[in-house]
Order: structure tokens, then sequence, then C-alpha cells
């Protein structure tokens, strides 16, 4: 027996849409703490990996990223795991943002590889993909601050070319800062208003 399917008109279509976006934005608002999470830890290692390389000469400070992702990464899959429980059903848009950030983490893995393979900095590489996700997610979400950072990531990718690696990190902390702590804040903001 064939099921008969309802066809929309444009306005139910557009409707339809809208509110599938509407339901994403309210849904990945939450992931402002993602941003928060994940700009303090790059801020705090950019900043000691300086400070260890620069200030004691000490020539392991690069382990400071290992200590980054040895905490972020099952603080940031705990608060995922317990906001799917949360979470009532997933659609296109939430899915879109997950791919992007997914394809994010992959790429950036096969940079550090491919840069520390060949012995240089990985840091413009990483702020070239960091302005591309932000990018991405801002237009998704439609939130300016996230677009904005975006080009912060990319100018300071560009302004690498003119620093040495230990300088690079410090540009590194200040495009963290406008790309992902700023406008993590402004999502959390936003969020609360919302709740």
């Amino acid at each position: 027996m064939l099921s008969e399917e309802k066809v929309l008109n444009p306005e139910e279509s557009l409707r339809v849409i809208r509110e599938t976006i509407d339901l994403a934005k309210s849904s990945l608002r939450e992931n402002g703490f993602h941003f928060l999470l994940w700009g303090w830890l790059v801020v705090a290692a950019c900043l000691a990996h300086y400070y260890l390389l620069v200030v004691m000469h000490w020539s392991k400070a690069p382990l400071v990223w290992l200590g980054m992702t040895v905490v972020g990464v099952p603080v940031a899959f705990l608060y995922e795991a317990r906001r799917e429980r949360k979470q009532a059903r997933a659609n296109i848009v939430r899915n879109w943002y997950g791919r992007t950030w997914l394809g994010f983490g992959i790429s950036m893995f096969v940079v550090i590889f491919l840069t520390v393979a060949n012995r240089s900095s990985p840091i413009p590489f990483i702020l070239v993909l960091v302005g591309f996700a932000t990018f991405i997610s801002g237009s998704l979400l439609r939130f300016k601050p996230l677009v904005l950072g975006a080009i912060a990531a990319w100018v300071a990718a560009l302004a690498c070319i003119y620093l040495v690696p230990s300088e690079q990190l410090l540009a590194q902390a200040v495009a963290t800062i406008l790309s992902y702590l700023i406008p993590g804040y402004l999502l959390n903001k936003a969020h609360a208003r919302h709740a």
C-alpha cells in the first residue's frame, strides 16, 4: 500500500524551513559552551607554550598542547553526550553544524601531522581552518560575531607570514579571543535571553 505524502505549498515550505533553522539556532546556542571551553584552553596553551619556550627555554614546551587535548576532549564529549540525551530531535542544520566541526577536527590533526613532519609551524594553517569553521558556523546560525571572528582568524593567519613561530603563539591567542571567546560569551548571553 502506498502512503500519501502531503505536498506543501511554498508558504508552508518556507515555514517548515524557518522553524527548522530556528530550532537549530536555539539548540546550537548552547554550543557557546564549546567556544568558551576550547577558547580558554587554546589561549592558556598558547600563553603557556610561549612562556615555557621564550622565558624558560624549555625544549618540551609543545607538550602543553597535549595537556589541553587531555582536558578538552573528555569534557567536550561528556557535555555533548549529556546534551544529546536532553535533545528532543535532530535537524538538518544541527547536522551540518556538527559535520563542519568534525571536518575541522580531522583537518586540524592532518595539518598538525603534516606541518610537524615538515618541521614548520602549524599555527597559520590552524588559524585558516578556525576561520573556515567559525565562518560556516556563523553563517548557519546567522550570528555575525562568529563571522567577524572568522575574519580575525584569517587576518592572524596572514600576519603569521611576518612572525617567528614563538610570536605566532601570541597571534593565535589573540585570534582565539576574537574568534572563540567573544562569540562564545555572546552566544551564551543570547541563549540566556531566549531561555
